[in-house]
């Protein structure tokens, strides 16, 4: 989880940090069931699994036309590997809600690192780190002046994952939840990750990161004090960032100016919010002319379907790519996560517990934002607030289950509706 956000550094292989460390997991935990004869539990949503089918029905439907059939393939493998192995990885993994903290603060970190290397590349330019990331080639380029991608593989990934994880960055930076961890090490950590956002110059993560920040000081019952914290931070990162932009070649576009360029308040050629709107127009042309099937789930076959350039809504990605059905199985799966945080803030009483959901769901609220303007489909930071989540509710059937069999003979159970757990760990209905 420290290098999710991380997107860029990929050793060898072609694939990331994060990428090793998860199959490293996933063989330690294999090796643990097939050596040792480990029984195993997770919790998938039935619903959600559900729509994991449809959706690879609309894929598989599409490969044969596919124009870029291998490439395709790829791209639902590594979907399967994240929606389905990576949940569940982590729901085996996380035992309990201070794993879940860790997962979490790494998280944090992750995004952290990438701002301090988003501040590095202001100082000294793009390919500061050319040596140990992959620099994209759009990233010394015109389009992109203003804008930093610190580890990530675009500026739109930095921002988008900065912006998803603003919520926990916030709950950790305003409540002390390791007392023996300085508070100082987590507004530190908030201060890089607004920094993400702001560097990243996306427009989106900037609604994105305001919504999550906003929804969490309503709904989270923050305090007077925590809210000039909050602030104070703001500040802290804005004059900071100032300084930096200073003592370097200004590089950094504000946010103001960056809202004014992508809407076209301004005459400049990086107006790019008409375009995507544009964009959509001729990906529901595309949707409307093949309805029955996509043409492929990898990013090549959708922009080459367009015309050249993907579209950037997500779920018209996978409409164009994976047909009708690639479509609904997405929105059941989404519809699905989003019920499940309700579920499960209503089934618990601890604070601490209902802190950490309500951060969590925030958090994936931030993400169905960022989903509007980022086909982020296949990124793996775009999941964490669901992987953790189902990580939190494996962890609370697994108490359930241990009080069922320390309870007295007599006694029922707290919750009878999860008696019986079914075959994906999920109460039966």
């Amino acid at each position: 989880m420290t290098f999710v956000a991380a997107g860029a550094v990929r050793p060898f292989g072609g694939l990331d940090v994060s990428d090793w460390f998860f199959l490293a997991s996933l063989a330690l935990v294999a090796g643990t069931v097939i050596f040792r004869g480990t029984t195993i539990e997770f919790a998938l949503p039935n619903l959600f699994v559900f729509g994991f089918a449809v959706f690879s029905l609309g894929a598989v439907f599409s490969l044969p036309v596919a124009l870029f059939p291998v490439d395709s393939l790829g791209a639902f493998v590594r979907f399967t590997f994240t929606v389905l192995v990576w949940f569940a990885l982590g729901a085996i993994v996380l035992r309990g809600r201070h794993h879940v903290e860790i997962a979490i603060a790494a998280w944090i970190l992750s995004i952290g690192i990438s701002g301090l290397a988003a501040i590095a590349q202001v100082k000294w330019g793009p390919l500061v780190l050319g040596s140990i990331t992959v620099v994209p080639q759009f990233a010394t380029g015109v389009g992109f002046v203003g804008r930093q991608v610190g580890l990530s593989v675009h500026p739109n990934d930095l921002g988008g994952a900065a912006a998803i994880g603003a919520a926990p960055a916030i709950l950790f930076a305003t409540i002390r939840v390791w007392p023996r961890v300085p508070r100082a090490v987590f507004v530190g950590l908030l201060c890089l990750v607004l920094a993400c956002i702001v560097l990243s110059g996306s427009v989106t993560a900037f609604a994105a990161g305001f919504v999550g920040a906003a929804v969490w000081s309503i709904s989270g019952r923050v305090t007077a004090t925590r809210l000039l914290m909050l602030a104070g931070m703001l500040s802290l990162t804005s004059v900071a960032l100032a300084a930096i932009n200073q003592q370097g070649a200004p590089s950094v576009l504000s946010p103001i100016d960056r809202v004014s360029t992508t809407l076209g308040l301004v005459t400049t050629p990086l107006a790019t919010g008409v375009q995507r709107l544009d964009l959509d127009t001729i990906a529901w042309n595309e949707i409307v002319r093949n309805p029955l099937y996509g043409v492929g789930l990898d990013g090549n076959s959708v922009a080459q379907a367009m015309g050249g350039i993907g579209v950037h809504n997500m779920f018209l990605f996978v409409w164009v790519g994976a047909c009708f059905f690639g479509f609904f199985g997405l929105m059941v799966m989404v519809g699905s996560l989003a019920s499940s945080y309700v579920a499960e803030y209503r089934r618990i009483s601890e604070p601490a517990d209902q802190r950490l959901v309500m951060a969590l769901g925030t958090s994936f609220a931030s993400f169905l934002i960022v989903t509007l303007a980022q086909p982020i489909v296949f990124s793996r930071y775009a999941w964490v607030p669901a992987a953790l989540l189902l990580a939190v509710q494996a962890g609370r059937l697994r108490r359930e289950a241990a009080a069922r069999v320390l309870a007295p003979a007599g006694d029922k159970p707290r919750h009878p509706e999860t008696a019986i757990p079914s075959s994906f760990g999920q109460p039966a209905q």
